[in-house]
Formats: C-alpha cells, sequence, structure tokens
C-alpha cells in the first residue's frame, strides 16, 4: 500500500494510511494466533505480517522524512504535535514487530519439539526424522525463520533507540525554550520596572508646571493692581 496525496493535507493522508496499516497488522496477528502454530494457514498468515511489518516500517520512515520538508511552514506547536504522532506510531511498530517475534518464537519452539523428543539441534539435526511429517516447516526453513526473528528484533530496538534518542532531544529544546522564557519575563519585569519609574516622575514634573501655570496669572494681576495705585497715586 504505497503513500497517497488525496485532497486535503497529503501528510495528514500518508499518517492516516499508515494507522490503518498498524490496525490491519494488529488484525491479522490476532487471526493468526487463532490458528495452529503448526498449520499451513498460520505459517501463510505469518508471512503477509513479515511483509506487512516492514513495509509499516518504510511507509512509517518515508512519512517522518515528510515532516522534516514540510515542518519549516508549520507552527512550532503543529510540528511538535505531528512529531509526537510519529513517534507514537513507531511505539506501535515495536510493539507490533515484539508481538510477531514473541508467536514466532513460540511457533519455532512448538515445531521443534513437535515430535516428542526434547533435545535441541545438534550438527548432526538435520535428520528428516525429526520434522513432523505434517508439518510444512524443514530444519532450513527454521533456521531462516530465526534469522528473521533476530532481524526484526534488533530492527525493533534500533526503531526504539531512535524514539527515545528523539524525545530525550525534544525534552533538551523544550528545556531550553523554557530557560529563555525565563529569561524573556525577567527582562520584561526590570523593564516595567523603569517605564513605572519613569511615569513617576514625569508624572510629578507635570504637577510642578501645572502648579506654576495656576500662579502665573495671580501675579499678573497683582502686578497690574500695583501699577494702577501707583498711576493713580502720582496724578
Amino acid at each position: 500500500m504505497a503513500l497517497i496525496n488525496i485532497d486535503g493535507d497529503p501528510w495528514l493522508s500518508d499518517l492516516d494510511a499508515c494507522e490503518r496499516l498498524s490496525n490491519e497488522i494488529q488484525s491479522q496477528l490476532v487471526a493468526r494466533n487463532r490458528e495452529n502454530q503448526l498449520s499451513r494457514e498460520y505459517s501463510s498468515i505469518s508471512g503477509h505480517v513479515r511483509v506487512r511489518l516492514k513495509q509499516f516500517g518504510s511507509e512509517l520512515e518515508q512519512l517522518n522524512k515528510k515532516l522534516g520538508y514540510i515542518s519549516s511552514s508549520l507552527t512550532a506547536a503543529e510540528a511538535e504535535r505531528r512529531q509526537r504522532q510519529v513517534e507514537a506510531l513507531q511505539s506501535k511498530l515495536v510493539q507490533l514487530q515484539r508481538q510477531f517475534s514473541t508467536v514466532e518464537a513460540s511457533a519455532e519452539r512448538a515445531s521443534l519439539f513437535a515430535s516428542g523428543n526434547n533435545r535441541l539441534f545438534d550438527d548432526d539435526d538435520d535428520d528428516p526424522a525429526l520434522i513432523r511429517p505434517e508439518s510444512s516447516y524443514t530444519v532450513a526453513d527454521l533456521r531462516d525463520q530465526r534469522t528473521r526473528i533476530l532481524e526484526d528484533q534488533n530492527e525493533g530496538l534500533e526503531a526504539l533507540s531512535k524514539v527515545i534518542s528523539r524525545q530525550k532531544v525534544l525534552a533538551t529544546q523544550i528545556g531550553s525554550e523554557v530557560d529563555r522564557h525565563n529569561e524573556i519575563l525577567v527582562n520584561l519585569a526590570d523593564t516595567m520596572e523603569t517605564t513605572d519609574a519613569r511615569l513617576n516622575r514625569e508624572t510629578r514634573q507635570i504637577g510642578i508646571v501645572t502648579v506654576q501655570d495656576s500662579t502665573w496669572g495671580y501675579w499678573t494681576i497683582i502686578g497690574i493692581l500695583a501699577a494702577a495705585i501707583i498711576i493713580v497715586a502720582i496724578l
């Protein structure tokens, strides 16, 4: 199932496709658990799930790369929200791989001991008599399967390590943002205190000027009256 762009936000469409694929794999694992571990149907579903898991990992990697391309056009909060959605799907992939590998290992053990022989394979264990005639497995198939299980587990652990590393980076970035915001708040508080002091000083100066303006008229009138008195006295 390739990622297809449809009307709207292509990235969100791809995200929905990955979520549907995740749910499909989970349903197939549930269906596989209902089958006999030595049956042909169980083996068929296992092969299908293995392909789907690899597809899920590939599409999830594409989704994460596309987010990196478009993150500059998103707000910081939206980019962070989408990154968390990707990390949730990465965690889901790891869980599905573990679930698949755990049951696969159980099926392998069941096949190994199906003949009633409780010893492990030695170098001489290629004897077909150790495999049940009705089983579709051969010794080579079991060894290949064991190799694939180990590879899937390694891929799952690597994906989990990337998720943890990404979360550590995000936590560091959030801490840096908080520190920067605290510095901004401190600078803002200092600026507000300085502005408040200047406002108080300007208010006092305006009060002084207002008082001076209000007494100037009185002194003018007094001067005019004094001049009038002197003129009358002379006359």
